[in-house]
């Protein structure tokens, strides 16, 4: 099958969020984020931008976040800057994005 190079694109990808609870442990939260993919020359420029950039133009869209009433969270521009506000939830983001773009983990 040949590959289709395309100029913009989007993926859903899988997000682990690890937030601390009583006692000095962690519970693991998941939720699919919509990622959208760059170019290296714009990807480079938004790192450079600092994180509040990067992850507002990367993630464009996402799926099984609840709000505190237990419904799901409309994606919208105040509940995103709410979610990146986050510094575990952006941590989350970065990495899973890198995942992303650079494969995955290669398995030994």
């Amino acid at each position: 099958m040949a590959f289709t190079l395309k100029k913009s694109n989007s993926v859903k990808w899988p997000v682990s969020v690890q937030k601390a609870t009583d006692g000095g442990k962690f519970k693991k939260h998941t939720f699919t984020a919509i990622f959208k993919e760059f170019g290296r020359d714009e990807f480079n420029k938004l790192v450079g931008e600092g994180d509040e950039a990067l992850g507002d133009a990367i993630l464009v869209g996402w799926e099984g976040i609840n709000g505190e009433d237990g419904e799901d969270l409309p994606f919208n521009k105040t509940n995103k800057k709410a979610l990146l506000d986050d510094f575990t939830v952006m941590k989350a983001l970065v990495e899973a994005y890198g995942k992303l773009i650079m494969g995955g983990a290669e398995k030994n």
